[in-house]
């Protein structure tokens, strides 16, 4: 079963089912993908333009069109005569939800159990047409979210182990289809540790020896890098960063055609050296 809550800022979840009669008409307004932001190049004399690669991702819309009715929590029509009454109150209830914060998260379950959301501030909300009578009043409100982050994200992270010597597929994080430019990257003992997806290019590395019993954290999404207990300073500038799409010290991408992603550790120490890449995987659409 599919269900749509409403994250509202104090962390409590609202379901929207408890206010509306049918659901919010299906996930289409959920599955809009995010505009690219940029155009191609035109050039003079020629046919059509010069595509230019790695464009990035506007901010994106999200519009529910939830059938609201005068029901119970429970699902149940109420008594003769309060239908109208519950209408008039899951609509308040609807639209307060929507607007008491300056943003709220969108969560979407499915059916496997596994939950995604997407955090958006409210730009506009129609209020509906009435229709009926008593138990039986009805409208369909429009409300559209914009969303500052355009990527659906899970709720919780992931985490896997990258051995040095050879690829790893990154399992834990199949399914992506978007990037996943906000990870925690965490260095065990080695030495000028590089890691890189090849398909991207995209690499950090870190230019000097990580002793027994330390570690050394990069955080892509704060901008932070620092150690452990007894790491010497200086770590910024042993840090080494590239490839293209990201500005980013690091990120993942699904593989081309939607493969799960494939990275690399490699050391001047040989075998024995490791990464725990930790992140939530990314959507384009619900």
């Amino acid at each position: 079963m599919i269900t749509i809550e409403l994250i509202t800022a104090d962390g409590v979840a609202h379901d929207l089912d408890e206010c509306v009669a049918w659901s919010v008409d299906g996930i289409a307004g959920m599955l809009a993908v995010p505009e690219k932001r940029g155009r191609d190049l035109v050039i003079p004399q020629a046919h059509g333009e010069l595509h230019l690669p790695g464009k990035k991702y506007a901010a994106t819309n999200v519009v529910l069109r939830p059938w609201v009715r005068g029901v119970n929590p429970d699902g149940t029509i109420p008594e003769a005569g309060d239908g109208r009454l519950v209408f008039h109150r899951n609509l308040r209830t609807l639209l307060t939800w929507f607007t008491v914060d300056e943003q709220v998260a969108l969560r979407l379950t499915l059916e496997d159990g596994t939950a995604r959301q997407i955090v958006g501030e409210v730009i506009d909300a129609i209020a509906p047409d009435v229709d009926g009578r008593g138990r039986d009043t009805v409208g369909r409100l429009s409300v559209a979210l914009r969303c500052a982050s355009p990527f659906w994200t899970d709720v919780d992270p992931v985490s896997q182990v990258v051995a040095a010597g050879a690829p790893v597929v990154l399992t834990e994080f199949a399914g992506a289809t978007a990037p996943m430019e906000d990870l925690l990257l965490v260095f065990g003992p080695q030495n000028n540790p590089r890691l890189a997806q090849p398909s991207t290019e995209i690499f950090v590395q870190l230019n000097r020896v990580i002793t027994a019993g330390q570690t050394i954290t990069v955080d892509t999404q704060l901008w932070q890098v620092f150690g452990s207990a007894g790491v010497a300073g200086g770590i910024y500038e042993d840090l080494a960063y590239g490839g293209r799409g990201t500005s980013r010290w690091f990120a993942l991408r699904p593989e081309p055609g939607g493969g799960t992603p494939v990275v690399e550790l490699t050391t001047t120490s040989g075998a024995g050296g490791s990464v725990t890449v930790t992140g939530r995987r990314k959507y384009k659409i619900a």
